[in-house]
């Protein structure tokens, strides 16, 4: 199907290194598109933050020591 649009039968070695270099250029700007897009997705993300506080409470809260040690 491809060979049937562009006939490359009749190429030289410049043809086929410029036609290399074409698509390495357009794939490597799909590449780096996606790359930032996906960047973006992730930035407008909220990012997960972990509530601490209970955690502390309850660690301070289990301290029983008695306070007139002293004595």
């Amino acid at each position: 199907m491809f060979s049937k649009i562009i006939n490359t039968s009749g190429w030289t070695h410049e043809q086929w290194l410029a036609a290399c270099i074409l698509v390495f250029a357009i794939l490597s700007v799909v590449i780096v598109l996606h790359r930032m897009l996906k960047l973006f997705r992730m930035t407008k993300k909220a990012s997960y933050q972990p509530n601490l506080r209970p955690l502390r409470r309850r660690r301070f809260g289990a301290k029983t020591e008695p306070e007139d040690q002293d004595e």
